[in-house]
């Protein structure tokens, strides 16, 4: 009786380390920390030709993988806060106008050692924008248009607390399928360079 208990107990203690060491792989382990953060941003761009003003609001859920990665997954919208004029412009019975746009979407963001002071990022966006002339009122077929846009780029952030972070950026924004009298593709594309005030839980 005593040996098969004891050939009972090993069975079982043979059994437990074996399942141990073949622990269920998941997606998102307790390693992985979460959190999200909410930014204003500023920039200045060109667009047209012209420099122009942004401003844009993002907002991100955070992904804190083991060896100092993370990811940032979220949404933005940007808008010219300043207008600009329209380029080459051929109708003479209208004075040149003043144009608007705006842009935003799915937005994805590396970032390398974000426990340091100072760390950079890589981002991503992919969306949509619009283009108008500021006089929805012009005796024109059409007033506004729809365009695709790519805008890849990166930061380098500060942490100036654990819940507030600075970033500045340099991005260049890809405009396609711009159909408007007044800009076009090469017009909307351009570099823009972005300040942002993070807040959350990083």
């Amino acid at each position: 009786m005593t040996k098969f208990l004891t050939l009972s107990l090993l069975l079982v203690a043979a059994i437990s380390v074996d399942t141990k060491a073949q622990e269920t792989q998941t997606l998102f382990s307790n390693d992985i920390d979460h959190g999200g953060f909410g930014a204003p941003v500023f920039g200045v761009t060109f667009v047209n030709g012209q420099a122009t003003y942004l401003r844009g609001l993002r907002g991100a859920w955070v992904i804190n993988f083991p060896g100092e990665h993370s990811v940032h997954i979220g949404l933005a919208r940007y808008r010219t806060q300043s207008d600009f004029d329209a380029t080459g412009w051929t109708i003479s019975n209208i004075s040149t106008p003043e144009m608007r746009t705006n842009y935003g979407g799915f937005e994805l963001e590396y970032v390398n050692r974000s426990h340091r002071l100072f760390h950079y990022s890589i981002q991503t966006l992919v969306g949509s924008g619009n283009v108008r002339f500021r006089d929805r009122d012009l005796d024109l077929n059409r007033t506004s248009d729809s365009y695709f846009v790519l805008q890849p780029g990166v930061n380098l952030n500060l942490n100036i607390t654990h819940w507030f972070r600075l970033s500045g950026g340099l991005f260049y924004r890809y405009a396609g399928g711009v159909n408007l009298e007044g800009t076009g593709d090469s017009e909307l594309s351009g570099i823009t360079s972005f300040v942002g005030l993070r807040f959350g839980k990083f």
